[in-house]
């Protein structure tokens, strides 16, 4: 069986996700943001396969959270689900004076992808609001535009998925997937069916 690593997995999606990859015998390590939350994640998956902690707004934090997940060795696949929404909600500038929508959608995403040892999958959660995204990169952290939060979400998005083809062409050997609702493949490598991934069912 296959060995996991999901990133914002104390609730929702990612949660789900990792109960049903535990039940089917996966070894699934788990993200939280911070100890709260981490303590959270072991008690509805006692089981883990490990639990690293930090907030992916933080350049540095995130930096972390690849260090704890190489000290947990290497994974098969790893399920970058962590994001921000944009409901009800103005920029959010954060430490490192990005808005939080890119850092942890965007950003996150890549330096986990940089610094964690290459799995033999990939899996970047992206959405089919990236087909808005504007493909010009103006702006991209809304310094100079008015905040449209729905806008900049799909922004996120479009850059994700871009992220995806880019790692596709710079490490062939590993199998990097953009996946939606809408536009997913139907099994995953080496011919695991897509329900192995509880938000894709």
């Amino acid at each position: 069986m296959a060995r996991i690593f999901i990133t914002g997995s104390t609730e929702g999606l990612g949660l789900m996700a990792a109960q049903l990859l535990f039940r089917q015998g996966h070894t699934v390590a788990l993200h939280a943001r911070n100890d709260t939350r981490a303590r959270d994640a072991r008690a509805a998956l006692p089981d883990n396969g490990g639990v690293a902690v930090g907030d992916l707004s933080s350049i540095a934090q995130t930096r972390e959270v690849a260090a704890q997940v190489n000290d947990l060795g290497a994974f098969d696949a790893v399920i970058h689900n962590a994001g921000v929404g944009y409901y009800g909600r103005g920029r959010v500038e954060t430490g490192d004076g990005l808005s939080d929508v890119f850092a942890v959608n965007v950003l996150a995403p890549y330096l986990l992808t940089a610094l964690i040892t290459p799995p033999r999958r990939l899996v970047h959660l992206s959405s089919g609001m990236h087909h808005s995204g504007d493909t010009t990169l103006r702006d991209p952290q809304w310094v100079t535009r008015p905040w449209q939060g729905s806008q900049a979400y799909s922004e996120s998005k479009f850059h994700v998925t871009a992220l995806t083809f880019a790692v596709a062409r710079k490490w062939p050997a590993v199998l990097p997937t953009p996946s939606t609702r809408a536009g997913s493949p139907r099994r995953w490598a080496g011919g695991v069916p897509l329900t192995t991934c509880g938000w894709l069912r």
